[in-house]
């Protein structure tokens, strides 16, 4: 309907999702649970876990930022999430030695280092590293033809989920596409309907802010948009925003 560029940008220019990118990666277990590859409710495959209280967390739990782990997500100091994004050669590994600090389902606290972990449970889902790179391409990007996305690693060859996708605005809006149309894309549907539902779904503790790697209003905090608004949130500003009403 409308398209505005600043200058120095045009519909050809990537942009950084910083943390839209997490909502893309909820999607990749979409697809896994529509395909009956995967079950969300089962508690998270991480060995560490497996010997204490830990090992209650599901990946439900993750995908809420619900886990119940600590971690500090403060990009003005040096914090877990910058340590995380600029030292670590295995991002996936920065959440998995934290202490709990409260409940799994009960303590909700936004996490970058929860969202990369995520992307090392997809990676344990392949046979191979070559299987794990392409299935966020074959069966998301080029089916919805998000043909400018390019998605970073960290050096352990790990996508880093939380922050480093790129593409250009048209392709993100097709993201939002998706969303909106319910999972539905051109007449296949790329993750259920419920799936969907599920994303924007409000999470325990979140006070209608939170639902699976995206944003809500819930809760009415944004008091001049619908509360059935749900969107995808970039550090500095980026955002995919669906309003399904």
């Amino acid at each position: 309907i409308a398209e505005k560029y600043d200058t120095g940008f045009t519909k050809n220019s990537k942009i950084l999702g910083w943390s839209m990118t997490k909502s893309i990666t909820a999607t990749l277990f979409g697809i896994l649970e529509k395909e009956g590859k995967y079950n969300i409710y089962q508690a998270a495959p991480i060995p560490e876990w497996a010997k204490d209280e830990r090992k209650k967390i599901t990946t439900n739990d993750l995908l809420h930022m619900n886990s119940g782990l600590e971690w500090e997500e403060n990009y003005g100091k040096i914090s877990d999430v910058t340590k995380m994004l600029f030292i670590a050669e295995d991002m996936t590994k920065s959440q998995i030695d934290k202490p709990f600090v409260g409940k799994p389902n009960n303590t909700w606290n936004y996490s970058s280092g929860t969202t990369n972990l995520l992307s090392g449970i997809l990676r344990k889902q392949f046979k191979t590293h070559q299987e794990y790179l392409d299935f966020w391409y074959t069966d998301l990007f080029d089916k919805i033809g998000m043909h400018s996305m390019i998605f970073e690693t960290d050096l352990a060859g790990n996508y880093v989920a939380s922050s480093y996708g790129w593409a250009n605005t048209r392709d993100w809006a097709k993201f939002g596409l998706l969303y909106l149309n319910k999972g539905n894309w051109n007449g296949e549907q790329i993750m259920s309907e419920n799936w969907v539902k599920y994303t924007a779904t409000p999470t325990n503790g979140s006070e209608g802010v939170y639902g699976a790697q995206f944003w809500l209003n819930a809760g009415g905090h944004m008091k001049d948009v619908p509360n059935d608004m749900f969107f995808a949130d970039g550090y500095q500003g980026q955002r995919v925003i669906i309003i399904p009403s």
